[in-house]
């Protein structure tokens, strides 16, 4: 008896809304869906975003769009959206471990890069400048949709499973569900997914359980990432024991328990008649009392709020059949129409007439409840937060809004997503194209969950970015533009890096660097290169090069080198080669090769290599003793028995493979290969003046052969490191970043062309073997496919990343451009990524932009270039807004640009920020003062302790200000320019070093932390 009493009283507190658990409506699950304990059907929505960033006009356009598509469900009572958002500076923190941090800090431990202080700069910047932010439709199906007959369908279906199951009691109720409902529902369901998907708006349906975790967590913010998870029919779960007294115990506790007694942690207490002690968080809420006079995109309040950084929710409650429940008002009105403001109310209900007669526009009923949230006992904190959300709502647009709510619990369980369809906002009538408009979907998104790059939104919201690519961009082209200094060597430097923390790390035989080259003109790699190094430890730095190309000793280097084994070129091998030759046997004032002149190089390469094997009437090269030391050391130690009269290093070769010394081989086939000298035989050869005696050169009467001979000789001359074996061997290194500034001159039609013939040397160094695939191995000699089989595979495998920078030195060499040009096509088939960087975007040509997928803008050089950048891109009008009037370098927040990518099969538009902490910042920076003054500090004190002092002085991530400041005095002394600012640094570089003048900052704050550190105690 007292059991039922109980029970009794149980029921008329939760219909009275006494304890927390009678807010939750949700009774148990069916299919994707969740089901209430009245039989309503509810699923959430996550809500990406928009792919693009919109104007009002645009929000306004796919709003109205959105209405043609949903508006008939509408129409009617019966189904219900609800547009939730949320955002929360507080759970930055965790969300940037979650989607950033995690795995980098994972990844960087398995490949053993030691970059914690950098890890600890970020997550402290970047929690103090982003924030955590989400969205969704909560769509509600009721059974005012039903018609009678599937009313009547509907209860029979929910009998027959009851009497499967009597006496369940709070068990959950597993007979509320029904099959009508269902497919009604997933009718619904489909058709605004369809909506959201057609309109560029990335939405997915959320599991039944992950959709209760979004509500917990939204309750309990304390419980955001804890792996709580609801228990609902079907899942595992532990009986609970009846007690010893009862002999008959009930089916309930066999069951599957009620998700009200496992949702709700810990009760509400309501303080003051506003505010809410919920967990470890009091809570506070405003309801919309009228909505705006202006309906605007709901992006213009939420980027507000986010500036001000404070946590706040939303939920917006659009309820079908808005007309028929204000029909009773529209009589009154009309019947008390000689009154003033029932004019105006009048009036209000002709002009929804008229739209829905001329536009078929309907109205809905609308109703808005917002809440913000301090740490509990912070009274003063949560009403200035209550405050600020009240008037960016009010000025939103002119609405009005409270925070005098009857029941405040109630006015803050409104917020709380998918528990019950209740609130405590007053309805209006609105129509629903401006409705729609209103909603959280309209903010911009990245097409990836989690990165290991993060940018920043200005507005504050996280947007990742993987540089790896993955399956959402299989083919990774990006292109850089902007003038000098602004950000855009930082910007690829970020790049860089992440991707040595991304899932391109991953092999098939364990993690590794991922395999990146650079072409550079300047030193703007090199910060990226010691910050890896220093990362990498002593015994590893050889995995990170940064050299400056020179015509010395040191830098040979013989372009006809083979893959060990080999005695023929690959495919792209070959194909480098005849665009080099090509170029290098053009005047300089000409880009187009003279006529068959590529077809006879084609030949002559073939013929100097088939001269350089055993083949009769060949010519291999003699092996010599004392040439290759190591070679000479590793024939004794085997035993190798070479030809007494005629060895060959071919044969060297071959037996040190056999004997798999590959290292040692490779060294000794730069021997066994031609060399440019051995060019001129092969064109002297039967084959090649059968074939090409009779073709003459009309602009200079000289045969082809001939003129092919005077420009060989003349590189030769020229270029001595280019005719001698390879000495330039940067062995087992993953990440090599080559310094054209020596060897690449400009200012006339030879020193271009030799920049040229650099660009393309650079990236036959550096890329070589990128292009390397298993396919090739049937072009490999049998003796040698074991060894190049793994090797083949693995680099096939492995990310590899290839940059250019300074591209516009390339303008005006087609040989140059093809070769990138089939590295692009190629690029996919090899999983290598290529990034070309230049000041203006008709410095990278036609064929590389039109392929690119990774556009990056950082400023335009002027009105005409921005106009063009426009144009070629096909921006939106927010983001051309953004190219002419919002990239103005970089500042103290960062560096903003415009991303243009295609991933996932769609195009996206961001304006982004790229932030950095101070540590990284210097060890990256490309500006030269602060570049000479890092070096010095790197020599003086160690890498470490040169960024940390550097960044503890100049937190900006640059001295520049400051050497100007000093180099003008000097100046002003009558020092020339340039003494005056190696003076700069040097002075800089020594109070920095000794920790005196500027630098006495550093000594200042150690001891204040020892005398703390010693109060403390």
């Amino acid at each position: 008896m007292l059991y039922w009493m109980s029970r009794g009283l149980a029921a008329v507190s939760l219909m009275l809304k006494q304890p927390l658990a009678s807010f939750c409506d949700i009774e148990t699950s069916h299919g994707d869906a969740l089901v209430t304990k009245h039989g309503d059907y509810v699923t959430f929505l996550r809500l990406g975003g928009m792919r693009r960033m919109s104007t009002r006009a645009d929000i306004e356009r796919l709003a109205n769009a959105m209405r043609i598509d949903i508006s008939g469900t509408l129409e009617n009572r019966g189904h219900a959206i609800v547009g939730w958002y949320a955002s929360d500076p507080d759970l930055a923190p965790v969300e940037i471990e979650r989607i950033n941090m995690a795995a980098c800090r994972e990844i960087a431990k398995e490949i053993g890069l030691e970059v914690s202080d950098i890890f600890e700069e970020r997550k402290k910047l970047w929690t103090g400048m982003m924030r955590w932010e989400t969205a969704y439709f909560i769509l509600w199906t009721r059974a005012a949709t039903l018609t009678k007959e599937e009313r009547k369908q509907m209860k029979e279906e929910q009998a027959a499973l009851a009497k499967k199951c009597p006496n369940i009691d709070d068990a959950q109720k597993f007979h509320l569900r029904s099959e009508v409902m269902a497919a009604r529902h997933k009718g619904f369901v489909s058709r605004v997914l369809a909506s959201l998907k057609g309109l560029d708006v990335a939405a997915m349906e959320l599991s039944p359980h992950d959709a209760v975790v979004v509500a917990r967590e939204a309750m309990y913010r304390e419980t955001v990432g804890s792996a709580w998870r609801p228990t609902f029919v079907g899942d595992p779960f532990c009986p609970r024991w009846p007690d010893e007294q009862d002999k008959r115990p009930i089916a309930e506790l066999m069951m599957w328990p009620a998700l009200r007694d496992l949702f709700f942690d810990s009760d509400a207490v309501a303080h003051d008649g506003q505010r809410v002690e919920l967990g470890l968080f009091d809570y506070g809420c405003v309801d919309m009392t009228m909505g705006p006079e202006d309906p605007r995109p709901f992006v213009e309040l939420s980027s507000r709020l986010g500036q001000d950084r404070i946590p706040w929710r939303a939920s917006f409650l659009i309820e079908g059949g808005g007309n028929a429940d204000m029909q009773l008002k529209r009589v009154g009105a009309k019947f008390l129409w000689m009154f003033p403001g029932n004019k105006d109310i009048t009036r209000a209900f002709e002009a929804l007439d008229r739209e829905r007669e001329g536009n078929n526009h309907i109205a809905v009923r609308l109703r808005a409840s917002f809440a913000t949230w301090a740490p509990f006992g912070e009274v003063g904190r949560l009403r200035l937060r209550l405050s600020t959300l009240k008037q960016r709502l009010e000025a939103w647009g002119n609405c009005r809004a409270t925070t005098v709510i009857g029941d405040p619990v109630e006015g803050v369980m409104s917020s709380v997503p998918g528990l019950s369809l209740t609130s405590t906002a007053p309805p209006s009538v609105a129509l629903v194209g401006d409705v729609l408009a209103m909603l959280p979907w309209g903010r911009t998104a990245s097409p990836w969950e989690k990165g290991s790059v993060l940018f920043r939104q200005p507005n504050g919201a996280m947007w990742p970015y993987d540089p790896s690519g993955g399956s959402k961009r299989p083919q990774v082209l990006d292109t850089f533009v902007a003038p000098p200094r602004s950000g855009k060597s930082v910007l690829a430097n970020t790049i860089n890096l992440g991707l040595c923390l991304s899932s391109a790390t991953l092999g098939a035989i364990g993690a590794k660097l991922p395999l990146i080259g650079k072409v550079d003109i300047g030193d703007s790699a090199e910060g990226f290169v010691l910050l890896v190094q220093e990362a990498l430890g002593t015994k590893r730095r050889h995995e990170a090069i940064f050299t400056r190309m020179q015509f010395a000793p040191g830098f040979e280097f013989n372009v006809f080198d083979l893959q060990v084994g080999c005695e023929y070129p690959l495919p792209l091998e070959k194909a480098f080669l005849q665009n080099f030759l090509a170029l290098v046997t053009l005047p300089p004032d000409q880009s187009t090769p003279f006529e068959g002149m590529n077809q006879m190089i084609g030949i002559v390469i073939d013929e100097a290599y088939r001269l350089c094997t055993d083949v009769p009437g060949a010519s291999p090269k003699r092996y010599r003793r004392n040439v290759e030391p190591l070679v000479d050391a590793a024939i004794e130690a085997h035993g190798i028995v070479l030809h007494t009269e005629e060895p060959h290093w071919r044969d060297v070769v071959k037996a040190l493979f056999q004997a798999k010394e590959y290292r040692l081989a490779e060294i000794a086939q730069r021997h066994a290969v031609p060399l440019l000298q051995d060019l001129i035989g092969a064109a002297r050869t039967d084959q090649v003046k059968d074939m090409f005696s009779k073709l003459t050169i009309a602009m200079t009467a000289e045969q082809a052969s001939d003129l092919f001979e005077r420009y060989i000789y003349d590189i030769i001359r020229k270029f001595p490191t280019l005719n001698s074996p390879t000495k330039l061997d940067f062995g087992p290194a993953r990440i090599i970043v080559m310094d054209l500034a020596e060897v690449a001159p400009t200012g006339s039609a030879a020193a271009n062309r030799q920049t040229e013939m650099m660009y393309m040397l650079a990236r036959h160094i550096i890329a070589r073997n990128f292009f390397l695939r298993p396919d090739y191995l049937s072009l490999v000699p049998e003796e040698a496919q074991s060894y190049h089989q793994r090797r083949f595979q693995e680099i096939y495998e492995s990310v590899k990343r290839l940059d250019y920078d300074e591209w516009h030195r390339t303008q005006g060499s087609p040989q140059v451009r093809a070769q990138a040009e089939l590295d692009v096509r190629e690029g996919p088939k090899h999983n290598v990524q290529l990034g070309f960087a230049s000041q203006r975007l008709s410095d990278m040509g036609d064929a590389i932009v039109s392929q690119s997928t990774g556009r990056f803008v950082l400023r335009a050089g002027d009105e005409k270039e921005a106009d063009e950048i426009i144009e070629r891109f096909n921006l939106s009008e927010a983001s051309a807004d953004v190219v002419r009037h919002r990239l103005h370098g970089p500042g103290p927040a960062g560096a903003p640009f415009l991303a243009v990518l295609q991933a996932d099969n769609a195009k996206y538009e961001q304006m982004l920020v790229n932030t950095l902490g101070p540590i990284e910042l210097w060890a990256l920076s490309t500006t030269p003062g602060d570049r000479a003054l890092r070096n010095r500090l790197y020599d003086r004190i160690g890498f470490r302790e040169a960024l940390r002092r550097l960044a503890k002085v100049f937190p900006g991530g640059s001295a520049e200000r400051e050497i100007e400041e000093r180099k003008a005095k000097r100046l002003r002394r009558g020092e020339l320019d340039a003494r005056a600012e190696a003076g700069v640094v040097d002075e800089l570089a020594d109070e920095l070093a000794d920790a005196r003048g500027i630098g006495a900052q550093i000594r200042y704050e150690e001891e204040r932390s020892e005398f703390l550190a010693v109060a403390a105690q």
